[in-house]
């Protein structure tokens, strides 16, 4: 790398060589937090004045909110997964059961295993009209619309206990209830 320095006039430009080599790691932990990163960068630099050398080290420790926040993306994460599954079976079985799936079959007896006691609670709901081998299974239907609102009451549940307190957010509510 070439640097120029400037003596007196602008125009007075004498180029002087140095030579710079830059080294740059980040270390993983091996013990302690998988979150904390440390960075270490080296850098030695050799021109006419002589050779000197520079360390840095900067160490990255998420803040307690940003970890909190990682622990509960994580849990929606696992609770989207599980009632993703749920929902996906329960629609599978619906479109099965009206297209008047053989039942002898392997695939089908499985389906049908997995799903009967998710559907259990909601049995007997509504009259299931037929049509041939076709059956309009609402209670595979309810079952759906139910899960998903579990899913989705879980997820808010988890953003309320892991969601950061704003401070004076309670003081903005009750200004705001005392002026109606």
């Amino acid at each position: 790398m070439t640097e120029r320095e400037y003596d007196g006039e602008r125009g007075d430009a004498k180029p002087v060589q140095r030579e710079v080599h830059r080294e740059r790691s980040v270390d993983e932990p091996v013990d302690g937090p998988t979150d904390v990163r440390r960075e270490v960068s080296h850098e030695r630099v050799a021109g006419p004045e002589g050779t000197y050398e520079t360390r840095r080290e900067h160490v990255v420790v998420p803040s307690t909110a940003d970890r909190q926040a990682a622990t509960a993306r994580r849990i929606q994460q696992v609770i989207a997964f599980v009632i993703g599954t749920i929902v996906v079976l329960l629609g599978i079985r619906f479109v099965l059961l009206l297209l008047g799936a053989n039942q002898v079959s392997p695939f089908v007896q499985l389906i049908y295993g997995l799903t009967q006691p998710l559907t259990a609670p909601f049995q007997g709901m509504f009259g299931e009209p037929t049509l041939g081998a076709s059956v309009i299974e609402w209670t595979s239907l309810v079952a759906i619309i139910c899960y998903s609102l579990l899913g989705y009451g879980l997820h808010r549940l988890v953003d309320m206990i892991y969601k950061p307190v704003r401070v004076g957010a309670a003081d903005e509510d009750s200004a705001t209830s005392s002026r109606l």
